[in-house]
């Protein structure tokens, strides 16, 4: 009866530290690993490729927006010393700023898509955390 129990605890044990373990997308939970400029920038570029059909001749100077703009986001955060309301404010200005430069990329419609999908994707990143 006794070794039954402890089987059936260490299955248990067993069982529920398998979630705690590194899940498919390659970032254990928790740990917290910021991106370098160059990997945010590679990853958004990557997105707006893929969800507003960029065309090759856009493809390189979105590229170059997003890498100046998440090296300044990166400068943002480093400065911001923990304050959430000034980092808050700062990062509104420079959204508006990326919006501004990529207006002269992006075709009317593909801004207007690309407006849609940041709104769309504010919730998730809010829940992430």
């Amino acid at each position: 009866m006794k070794k039954s129990v402890l089987l059936v605890m260490g299955w248990l044990l067993i069982c529920l530290s398998l979630p705690a373990q590194t899940p498919q997308g390659g970032r254990p939970r928790g740990e917290g690993r910021r991106f370098t400029a160059e990997e945010m920038a590679k990853r958004t570029t990557e997105w707006m490729v893929a969800e507003l059909n960029l065309t090759a001749a856009q493809t390189a100077p979105v590229d170059s927006v997003n890498r100046l703009f998440a090296q300044a986001q990166q400068i943002l955060f480093q400065s911001a010393e923990g304050d959430r309301g000034k980092l808050r404010e700062t990062m509104t200005a420079l959204n508006q700023e990326k919006e501004k430069a990529l207006s002269n990329i992006l075709t009317e419609e593909q801004l207007e898509l690309y407006k849609k999908k940041v709104a769309e994707r504010a919730p998730n990143r809010r829940r992430q955390r």
